[in-house]
């Protein structure tokens, strides 16, 4: 049998002579693409204090002394102007001593991080009056994934991300007895100094997710059963960002969550119906996704790929299809969607909208037909072809719905430039595919 090597534990020449061969393992961290961030830091340009109060909203700390005096840029809207027994009184204690006091800024969902559990966050700390953070995730490049219960951390800030939940974002004072003592850490930390760390969850594992998957080689991590709590998980926070207006976001987790599926082994028929339901509904919201982000092509390709299609993947692929110009087909799996549930009051708006544009679509062709033996480009006086192809072009782009439209049929190379002068000078773009063995042109936006 091969012998699985890991890049991060090395490997000795021996090992790669072996005669039974060798395989190379690559943890997920290689492939993790980092997020958005809320808020930004760098060694370069740190936040500054009124950034930093902007973001977490910390108006909420200002003095009457200090919102009069609006000169003084030093002090009111500006950490360093804010005392830490200022921001006590705002908090409540996390430990019955007071040695750790919080204050939420954003309430996350689900349990309490375990006090063993793997945990990814992103911070930045600050001493008092000290506008420039001392430490960042934000200028490690990206947020810290670490073992709580190791001695890894000073025992205050694990304190403080065990009070927490997923997605939590929350300010933390922590006394010198929790954070690094009477001594510091001279020059950079002083003795005896307080701490505020505010401190966003990202993620965690528990215990037991952490020992039978992170520590798992390759093969055993492509078994269903060691991958589902995983996907799972991804599958709640994918859902997560996307109610919290962060699609993109969701669509990263969506597509990580189905690459697992995709390739997991499976040892059984009720393991694959099992997969078949969770890939649907990862293609379904994949779907969701891609059509609030103007992306109706893929959005169309993730329905195409449901295994069990419900009343919400003939409804996404239905709309997905109208905004490409599809208008036949999209209306079909409208109706579809319809036939399945037809009290449902979105499904008939969706299908009266994209009645409406068809509609549209067809009495612009209508003249374009009617009037394309008129045209002349010679001519200075506008053709009613020409007039019915600005038109067509200038709709088109007024419509925010739409991100493609085809050009009517039987066309004259002529005709068909004077529609290509018309969106070029709208910002449009033309694009040929060829369907049905016939060559097709199509109008489209720059973001199609």
């Amino acid at each position: 049998m091969t012998k699985p090597l890991n890049l991060r534990d090395g490997f000795t020449l021996s090992d790669l002579l072996s005669p039974d061969g060798f395989t190379v393992e690559i943890g997920d961290e290689y492939f993790q693409e980092e997020e958005e961030d809320n808020f930004s830091y760098n060694p370069n340009v740190f936040l500054s204090n009124e950034e930093l109060i902007n973001m977490l909203n910390m108006d909420d700390f200002k003095t009457d002394e200090t919102e009069d005096d609006e000169n003084d840029e030093a002090t009111g809207t500006m950490l360093c102007g804010i005392s830490f027994a200022t921001m006590k009184t705002k908090m409540i204690p996390v430990t019955k001593d007071e040695k750790v006091m919080k204050l939420i800024k954003r309430k996350g969902v689900g349990e309490i991080v375990p006090y063993n559990a793997q945990v990814t966050i992103k911070y930045i700390s600050y001493f008092e009056y000290n506008d420039e953070p001392f430490d960042s995730t934000y200028a490690h490049g990206h947020p810290k994934t670490v073992r709580l219960n190791q001695d890894l951390l000073i025992p205050g800030l694990e304190v403080a991300i065990t009070s927490m939940e997923k997605h939590e974002i929350a300010i933390f004072i922590i006394h010198p007895d929790l954070a690094y003592g009477r001594f510091g850490c001279p020059p950079r930390i002083l003795p005896n100094e307080e701490v505020m760390f505010v401190i966003h969850v990202v993620d965690f594992l528990d215990n037991g997710s952490a020992d039978t998957y992170l520590n798992l080689n390759m093969e055993e991590k492509k078994l269903f059963s060691n991958i589902v709590k995983c996907i799972n998980d991804l599958l709640n926070t994918a859902k997560y960002n996307f109610i919290n207006m962060k699609t993109k976001k969701a669509i990263r987790v969506y597509e990580k969550a189905i690459r697992l599926l995709e390739n997991a082994e499976l040892k059984d028929d009720k393991e694959e119906e099992e997969v078949k339901k969770l890939l649907s509904r990862s293609y379904n919201n994949l779907a969701i996704c891609f059509n609030k982000e103007e992306m109706p092509r893929r959005a169309c390709m993730a329905c195409n790929k449901v295994p069990i299609p419900t009343v919400k993947t003939y409804f996404n692929h239905g709309k997905a299809l109208v905004k490409i110009g599809e208008y036949i087909k999209g209306l079909n799996e409208l109706q579809i969607a319809y036939k399945m549930e037809p009290k449902d009051k979105d499904i008939y708006k969706e299908i009266c909208l994209a009645n409406e544009k068809y509609i549209k679509y067809n009495e612009i062709e209508k003249r374009l037909w009617s009037n394309c033996f008129n045209f002349s480009k010679k001519e200075k006086k506008e053709t009613e072809f020409q007039k019915a192809a600005r038109e067509m072009c200038e709709s088109f782009a007024k419509d925010n719905y739409l991100s493609r439209q085809p050009f009517p049929e039987g066309l004259t190379r002529e005709e068909e430039n004077y529609i290509r002068e018309q969106a070029a000078a709208l910002g449009l773009n033309v694009v040929s595919q060829t369907k049905y063995g016939k060559k097709m042109l199509y109008l489209t936006k720059t973001k199609y």
